[in-house]
């Protein structure tokens, strides 16, 4: 049997960060991945500022994104540039290595294994893990769920997975884009929205629906719209979660990541959202206060996540709706406070406020 203060399930951003500064105050930390080779689909979009903040070598950075374009159901299209910031494209595979590496070096334990139950739960925690084959047990004070939206922590448990949307993506490298493109329709993204984000190589393009069997179908026509040849591309499906706010920790066990739905609605934002909470869980176990986490996640993200679901139920029902939302971007003052909202992160709850209240006017 192995024994660690903490067992961190999940190598990708949330756990690996997780990981990282628990090891760096010295507190003995297992970060369990299932298999280090996994690249998760995602367009790799990371606000720039996430690097000062979270610690990250710039270098992890392929390429920087100054515009975005939303074009709406009818075709109108609006230009953004990006103010005071940029979207930085990573490769998931390399991003997800450099901060696992960067856990070790901190003095985590990195271990290729796969978690497949809980033996025991409450101020002792056992997890039955998978080594080479081998059904092996690991004791722990605190485990940190950080796998992902098929989280097999919450299965563990007894609870259900959070709820999501199903993505399909495609990478195409003879094409290029140096603009992060999103595209409203219902004939391509009902409820959703398409995307082309640049890559180091090519583009990724991609879309998304509630119901899987839609999918290819969906993706055909919006490669079609975009004037896209992707018929001999070869094609990923993912799910993305849709947040709820409603599970944190379950005594000595904290939820973060897409295990626990942090997933910002409307833009589906999750990489960013994911490390920090890795970083309020790290926090919490490092004060031995677990209830501490939900506080910390709420006083910084919980009311723009709530505004952001709210805009997202209004925007996405239809096409109508969509193509306001892509209407009011011509405006200059949303889009300004788009920016200091998405790319610098600002905590100034003025921001949110005036953000909330342009809205609030809009729609009335």
């Amino acid at each position: 049997m192995l024994r660690t203060k903490v067992l961190v399930v999940g190598g990708g951003p949330a756990g690996s960060t997780a990981a990282r500064f628990l090891a760096k105050q010295g507190i003995d930390t297992i970060l369990l991945e299932r298999n280090f080779s996994f690249v998760k689909p995602c367009g790799g979009g990371v606000p720039n500022v996430a690097f000062a903040e979270l610690g990250i070598p710039a270098s992890a950075i392929k390429k920087n994104v100054k515009d975005i374009k939303l074009v709406s159901p009818l075709n109108n299209a609006v230009d953004v540039r990006l103010e005071g910031g940029f979207i930085a494209i990573v490769k998931r595979g390399e991003f997800d290595s450099l901060l696992r590496e960067d856990a070790k070096v901190s003095g985590a334990q990195l271990l290729e294994a796969e978690f497949n139950h809980l033996a025991e739960t409450g101020t002792q925690i056992t997890a039955l893990v998978n080594i080479n084959g081998k059904e092996e047990r690991i004791k722990t004070d605190y485990l940190i769920a950080a796998d992902g939206v098929n989280s097999r922590v919450r299965l563990a448990l007894g609870l259900k997975l959070p709820s999501a949307i199903y993505t399909l993506t495609t990478k195409i490298k003879k094409d290029s884009a140096d603009t992060c493109e999103f595209w409203f329709g219902k004939i391509h993204a009902s409820k959703s929205y398409s995307w082309i984000f640049p890559e180091a190589e090519g583009i990724s393009a991609g879309t998304g629906s509630f119901d899987p069997c839609e999918l290819k179908g969906m993706l055909k026509a919006f490669c079609e719209r975009r004037g896209l040849n992707a018929d001999s591309a070869a094609t990923r499906m993912y799910k993305v979660p849709l947040w709820s706010g409603e599970l944190y920790n379950k005594d000595n066990i904290l939820f973060t990541g897409d295990a626990a739905g942090q997933v910002m609605p409307l833009t589906y934002e999750g990489i960013y959202h994911a490390m920090k909470a890795g970083e309020f869980a790290a926090m919490a176990v490092m004060a031995e206060r677990p209830s501490d986490y939900k506080k910390l996640w709420c006083k910084r993200f919980n009311s723009r996540f709530l505004i952001m679901r709210k805009l997202c139920d209004y925007f996405l029902k239809d096409d109508k709706s969509a193509e306001k939302l892509v209407s009011l971007y011509r405006r200059q003052e949303i889009q300004a406070l788009t920016m200091k909202l998405w790319l610098e992160k600002s905590s100034d709850g003025r921001n949110l406020i005036s953000f909330a209240n342009f809205f609030r006017k809009a729609l009335t």
